[in-house]
């Protein structure tokens, strides 16, 4: 059996829903007895009907009285009869109610759960989605290059080069270094040859020199041997005037 829920209800509250089910106010018409002081009320006139009629002697008020009160009491019963009814269907009600009730708290839990589930559900698809977002957005910003094994050739290409490069660069600096080594040389024959012919200059100055002095020797004798020539000939030339005069 399913474990009944207790409303929950104050103690004024208690206290008068019990006595109206112990004095059946609710049930009473405007301005009626409740049924258990009506009851109480056939008692009292039976019980006076009876000294009544002990005093006179006749016993007719008294057995309608009696007849008055067990009706009283068999309507009384039927009331009670048809409350016990109500209150087993209402248990019955409160026994289904605790039933649909936990049925409907498994419902709710299950419903709990199931969306903290779908949370979950719902998170992983959210990282899910960002990610593919991701890696859509990586994806184009890949394709904006050239592909690995295009990249890789490329490479592959750009190391050749650059070891053919590096070849003829290494036989460029051998013959640099080989063209900077005969240039050496050729200055260093150069500066030779200009002290060779330096030196043959100044020879040549020399000599050129010594010739010049030589023929200016040569020209101050012959001038001399002139002079004295041209001398000897104005003297014979005085000599030869002064005979016709000692003539």
């Amino acid at each position: 059996m399913a474990e009944v829920k207790k409303v929950s209800v104050n103690t004024d509250e208690e206290a008068l829903i019990k006595k109206r089910l112990l004095t059946q106010t609710t049930t009473a018409r405007p301005g009626a007895d409740p049924p258990v002081k009506k009851l109480t009320k056939k008692y009292v006139a039976y019980v006076n009907a009876l000294a009544e009629d002990d005093a006179n002697g006749d016993g007719a008020d008294a057995e309608r009285a009696r007849e008055a009160w067990l009706k009283e009491i068999a309507l009384y019963e039927f009331n009670m009869g048809r409350y016990r009814a109500v209150a087993s269907a209402n248990a019955r009600e409160m026994e289904q109610y605790a039933s649909a009730s936990a049925a409907v708290d498994g419902e709710v839990r299950g419903t709990k759960d199931e969306i903290a589930e779908l949370k979950t559900d719902l998170d992983g698809a959210r990282l899910d989605r960002q990610h593919k977002e991701e890696y859509e957005a990586l994806r184009r910003l890949c394709t904006q290059f050239p592909s690995r094994s295009g990249t890789t050739a490329r490479l592959a290409s750009l190391e050749a080069e650059i070891a053919e490069l590096e070849t003829e660069s290494e036989a460029t600096a051998s013959k640099l270094d080989l063209r900077k080594k005969q240039f050496a040389l050729l200055l260093h024959l150069v500066n030779e040859l200009q002290g060779e012919l330096a030196e043959e200059a100044a020879e040549e100055a020399a000599v050129a020199q010594q010739q010049a002095a030589h023929e200016l020797e040569e020209g101050e004798m012959e001038e001399g041997e002139m002079e004295e020539g041209e001398m000897e000939e104005d003297g014979e030339v005085e000599e030869g005037a002064i005979d016709p005069m000692e003539e």
